[in-house]
This record gives C-alpha cells, sequence and structure tokens, in this order.
C-alpha cells in the first residue's frame, strides 16, 4: 500500500511531508492565534493588519526558507489572509509587504501565490496547533472532514493509474479495483463527518466568506481553499471522463489544476486524449464477451457504487448549506462555482453508469 508519510512514496510524487510541514512555526503563529481569533470576533481589522506586519518574515529570513517553511508560512500567512478578506477587507492593500512574500512562496512551491486546500488541510497541524480561522468546533471538523480523505484519495488516483498498464481481465485487474475502491470511500467518510458536524448554515453564512478570492500580483483574483479543489476530477478523469468531452466539466477540471501537486496535473494531461476506464471495459465486452471480461466490468463498476454514495450527500450538503445563505450570494461555492456543477457531473456520471451496466448486460444475458 501507498504510504504518504514515506519519504520514499513523498520524493516519487514530489510532495513535501505533510508531518514535517506540519510541525513548523515559521512566523511563530501558535502563540498568536489565539489572539487572532478574539481580534476576529471583535471586527477589530487594523489590529489584525498590525499582528500580521509583526509576524512577517524578512525578505532575508524567507529567502533561505526550506520547501517545508514554506509550505507552512504560506499556510499561516493564509489564515490572515481569509481573516482580513472576511471582514471587509483586500489583505495586500492593508499590507503590502505581503505581495513579494506571496509570490516568493508560490514560486518556491509551485502553486498559487496565496494558500490552498492543501495548507489548509493535508499540512495543518491537528489537535490544539490546527490553523483555523475561527476556532470554532464546525471549522475544525470541516478540515477533519477532508484531512481524513485527502491521503486516501492520492493513493487511489495512483492506484488507478497503474491499473490502467493492467490487462483489463482477470484477478490482478479486480484486485487493484477493490484497493482503489477501499481508498475512494474515505470520501465518503469524509462526507459523512461534515455532514454531522458542521452546521450547514454555520458554512453558508459564516465559514464561507473566509475562503473567497483575494489579489495578490495580478487584477485576476486567486480563490481561497475550498474542498472542490481536492482532485476528485482526477479520478473521475481516468475513470470514465476523459474521452467524454463536456465543456462545463472541462473548465471545472482545468480550474482546479493549478492548486494540486504537480503529479496531479501532469496525469491529467496524461490522460487528456486516452480512452478512460470505463470505456476501455465497454469496449472489451463488446470484442471480446467473457466471463473474464464480465467479473472485470462488474469490477470496475463497482466504483460507481462509492461515486453515488459521495456525490449524491455531497449536492445535498451543498444545496442545504447555500438555501441558508443571503439571497445576493446564494448560488456561489467556495471555489467560485455555481453549485450546479455538481447536478452536471452526477447527470455526466450517471449516464456513464448506465452505458457500463447495459453493456455487461447484454454479455451476461437475461
Amino acid at each position: 500500500m501507498i504510504d504518504f508519510t514515506d519519504h520514499f512514496v513523498l520524493s516519487v510524487y514530489g510532495i513535501a511531508n505533510p508531518i514535517a510541514v506540519q510541525r513548523l512555526d515559521p512566523i511563530g503563529l501558535d502563540n498568536s492565534l489565539k489572539q487572532l481569533h478574539t481580534l476576529t470576533t471583535e471586527k477589530r481589522v487594523h489590529e489584525i493588519a498590525d499582528l500580521l506586519k509583526r509576524l512577517l518574515p524578512l525578505p532575508s529570513t524567507y529567502a533561505l526558507y526550506s520547501q517545508e517553511e514554506c509550505l507552512a508560512a504560506m499556510r499561516d500567512v493564509g489564515i490572515f489572509l481569509g481573516t482580513l478578506k472576511k471582514l471587509g477587507s483586500e489583505p495586500v492593500q492593508l499590507v503590502p509587504e505581503l505581495i513579494p512574500l506571496l509570490c516568493e512562496l508560490g514560486t518556491r512551491t509551485n502553486l498559487p501565490p496565496r494558500d490552498t486546500l492543501l495548507h489548509y488541510t493535508f499540512w495543518n497541524p491537528n489537535g490544539e496547533r490546527m490553523r483555523t480561522y475561527t476556532g470554532t468546533s464546525d471549522e475544525r471538523a470541516l478540515v477533519e472532514s477532508v484531512k481524513m480523505a485527502y491521503s486516501d484519495l492520492l493513493v487511489a488516483i495512483i492506484m488507478l493509474d497503474r491499473l490502467y498498464d493492467k490487462a483489463f481481465e482477470g484477478k490482478e485487474f479486480e484486485s487493484i479495483c477493490q484497493v482503489i475502491r477501499d481508498n475512494i470511500e474515505s470520501m465518503v467518510n469524509g462526507i459523512v463527518h461534515a455532514k454531522r458536524l458542521v452546521s450547514p448554515a454555520y458554512f453558508a453564512n459564516e465559514l464561507r466568506f473566509y475562503y473567497e478570492p483575494i489579489l495578490v500580483d495580478k487584477t485576476e483574483p486567486y480563490i481561497g481553499p475550498g474542498a472542490v479543489e481536492m482532485p476528485m476530477f482526477l479520478f473521475d478523469h481516468i475513470l470514465w471522463n476523459c474521452d467524454l468531452k463536456d465543456a462545463d466539466y472541462e473548465k471545472f477540471k482545468e480550474g482546479y489544476l493549478p492548486f494540486n501537486f504537480q503529479f496531479i496535473r501532469d496525469m491529467y494531461w496524461k490522460y487528456k486524449t486516452k480512452q478512460s476506464v470505463w470505456s476501455i471495459v465497454i469496449e472489451n465486452l463488446e470484442t471480446h464477451p467473457s466471463e473474464e471480461t464480465v467479473k472485470a466490468a462488474e469490477a470496475a463498476l463497482g466504483f460507481s457504487y462509492i461515486l453515488k454514495s459521495f456525490r449524491m450527500p455531497h449536492k445535498k450538503l451543498a444545496d442545504q448549506s447555500y438555501s441558508h445563505k443571503e439571497e445576493f450570494n446564494k448560488q456561489t461555492g467556495s471555489g467560485g462555482y455555481s453549485v450546479d456543477i455538481l447536478q452536471r457531473i452526477m447527470e455526466l456520471q450517471n449516464d456513464k453508469i448506465h452505458s457500463l451496466h447495459e453493456s455487461i448486460h447484454k454479455v451476461k444475458g437475461p
């Protein structure tokens, strides 16, 4: 099994060690986080900006940061970015010293010049040191819901990539499918955790606004951390979507690529012109109908139950959250897209599932 705490695995995929990043406190936020929460509650914007200025490292300091220190610094500065934006200010206008720092950290880490979902969850400490905007139990549960799924999703994607190079029938194919299903179930567990512990009204009317886009070095804003940045879209891409041209979903997928690891970006483009796994399985059923190809198809179809178990409650959770929002900002999710995109993805996915069901039924007969 792939272990994302193993140094060799991390180096192979170009991922900074999450435990090492979580342990770091490069700007001294550990001792200031409670103060920041108090200032936020009292909406003391200029005092928050002054606190940030005191914590910001000098250029001569961050020039010597390791990659892990760059990631931890972006994570911690990001808490201030979201807080100031939520309170109605553009962070770089209040604290211009942010611009060179954010640009440097973004360049050094090969990520956008602001914090992303990876910083907010994957590289975020657990327990009392968890970086949050509010310190509330709802927000902590939201971070935890992503943390509990992220590494397993990466494993599922890597195993799906490996599956692609195997024979699309036989015991090995079926066993790899089972490993992938076991890992992708963490997405369902994450949704259940959020649904149980995060108030939709609190998310929509409070937390949501900490993830708003900010300006940095150009007129186009950079979106903040949002669960929509998770590379679930790459799992879809390889499994059933890379050869299904849909302009809306394609724009959605490619819009979130920059907020992901380089290997995720590379894998997306690798499959851009290939057949999807389910398309190959259907083709095998049509050209080589046999007990073996049916078993392989049924193993691949097993992913559909997990996808439905994830997407249906995800869509319901999003609908509940944004039904609580103020009317003027009701239709847009934390990643900047309308929540209607979730419905579109479900429709495309279910059409492909139906095609696979039909192909299996034709070979097996009544």
